[in-house]
């Protein structure tokens, strides 16, 4: 049995993506949800609940009055605000933990992957594309086949480093002539096991090859943006981000010069220590 088969065999026997907020990607992705659609998923679930409330009741937001409910919540900060909060609070969940395969310390892959979500609404808006919450969330769960490879890689480490060190592979190059896959194509199948929606799926399992996605190739290619700048930022890139291939060719179909990234890079260190401060979620 291959490494992937082997993982997916053993998904079965792990703690699965939060069920609620498994049920809320698909409202991201439904052009036709409401907001009783949200309201009716996260109404039961307390944690998440409490925490929307803390959240929308901070001083990020300012607003005059306090929120006593999910309802009210919708009213005064917007659909789409809250389905980044529900995503952002939620993926905590996995990602927040230390992966030693990947050299990433506990919170640096939670931040790597907020980073990301974050560049999807920068870049979307340097590039004047309207930004979406299928783009954020896409960006955000992309490193997702981290959290399942990390202990094949952990045990493969130095056989994957001398492949980046002595023969300039990428890491992922590395991880897939070594373990046989990659933690794109992980994640990928994963997305497809936990029935996240297909668009998600692509954006995951595509993030570093967005030439190969089936379709959906604007959004993926955006990921793949999004991932890149993150690693140049330094934000829980870990062991992955010495050995990245980037591909000018994405830079030029979204017309970004050096400068551009630059900005974009600034913009994105602001919003990011905001974000960790607002979840509580920052390194101290």
């Amino acid at each position: 049995m291959n490494t992937l088969d082997l993982i997916l065999q053993k998904t079965t026997t792990l703690p699965p993506y939060p069920v609620v907020v498994q049920k809320v990607l698909h409202l991201v992705d439904d052009p036709k949800s409401s907001a009783e659609d949200l309201v009716g998923v996260i109404q039961y679930d307390q944690a998440l609940t409490a925490q929307i409330l803390r959240v929308c009741n901070s001083a990020y937001f300012g607003l005059r009055r306090p929120i006593h409910s999910i309802r009210e919540a919708l009213v005064r900060i917007g659909f789409n605000q809250l389905l980044e909060i529900i995503m952002s609070y939620g993926s905590a969940y996995l990602f927040s933990r230390a992966y030693q395969g990947y050299d990433l310390a506990e919170g640096d892959l939670w931040r790597h992957s907020v980073a990301s979500a974050l560049l999807s609404q920068i870049i979307s808006k340097h590039v004047n594309q309207e930004k979406t919450t299928v783009q954020f969330t896409a960006a955000l769960l992309h490193d997702i086949g981290k959290i399942m490879l990390n202990e094949h890689v952990k045990e493969n480490f130095p056989e994957i480093q001398k492949l980046v060190h002595e023969k300039n592979y990428s890491f992922i190059e590395a991880e897939r002539a070594v373990l046989g896959t990659d933690h794109a194509e992980v994640g990928g199948k994963i997305s497809e096991k936990w029935q996240f929606p297909q668009v998600l799926a692509f954006g995951i399992q595509y993030h570093h090859s967005p030439f190969l996605a089936p379709s959906d190739q604007e959004l993926v290619s955006l990921i793949y943006l999004c991932d890149v700048i993150a690693m140049m930022t330094g934000f829980g890139g870990g062991a992955d981000g010495l050995a990245y291939h980037g591909q000018k060719k994405i830079m030029k179909q979204h017309g970004l010069t050096a400068k551009d990234v630059e900005q974009i890079i600034s913009q994105l260190e602001d919003r990011l220590h905001q974000v960790e401060s607002l979840l509580n979620m920052g390194t101290g």
